[in-house]
């Protein structure tokens, strides 16, 4: 067990000798990463009650201190949701409207060591335009009248799209790997929390991204 303990710290500890090369242009302290996002989202408590799955991409621009660990970056990304649907005999099928998204992400990371292989923890704080339909979760939170269900209701009424802003946060782990000086690949997992808004209901996701990275050193 302690020669097991011995080796792990000293591959933790050779790691930064490997480091990859600074890049950098001129004299800039920093290194540019542009990424193409891919997303899934596995949906989470009342979100799930209107719609199955999402997906969507972003594009992310990242700026990397090398010497700090650090880096902050932003992304713009779009969005969309897979409505629920309800289906009686003889009725016609009933479904719920599409919803789609476009979040823009402010990014705060911490890069434990900057090699080839860069795994990294942070933060992101979004505010994101959305468009839903919140016909399901509503119903759940209204009484019947004594003569139709809420069920009968959706049947016999139009339900409004509901469309406005959230705010939220969302924590995410990656790894990233980088073939050379100008390419990498990486993959990210998040909690994609963001808090009701007005009418606009709260929302949880858990989100899955694999990515390519161009570096602009």
């Amino acid at each position: 067990m302690k020669k097991i303990v011995c080796a792990a710290l000293l591959f933790f500890i050779t790691l930064p000798v490997f480091s990859q090369d600074r890049h950098r242009a001129g004299d800039q302290p920093y290194d540019i990463f542009v990424s193409v996002r891919p997303t899934y989202y596995i949906l989470q408590d009342n979100f799930k009650d209107n719609y199955k799955w999402g997906a969507g991409g972003k594009i992310n621009l990242e700026w990397l201190y090398q010497e700090l660990h650090l880096s902050w970056g932003i992304s713009v990304g779009y969005n969309r949701y897979q409505p629920k649907w309800l289906k009686w005999n003889y009725v016609p099928t009933k479904q719920l409207f599409v919803a789609q998204e476009i979040p823009i992400i402010l990014n705060l990371n911490f890069y434990p060591f900057v090699n080839k292989v860069k795994p990294y923890v942070g933060i992101g704080l979004a505010a994101m335009w959305g468009k839903y339909d919140y016909s399901f979760s509503q119903m759940k939170n209204n009484y019947t009248d004594g003569l139709n269900t809420n069920l009968d209701r959706y049947y016999y009424q139009e339900f409004e799209m509901e469309s406005g802003f959230k705010f939220g946060i969302i924590p995410h782990i990656g790894l990233m790997f980088s073939l050379d000086h100008k390419n990498g690949f990486g993959f990210e997992v998040g909690m994609d929390r963001f808090f009701s808004n007005g009418r606009m209901e709260k929302q949880n996701t858990l989100s899955g991204t694999i990515y390519y990275t161009y570096i602009i050193d």
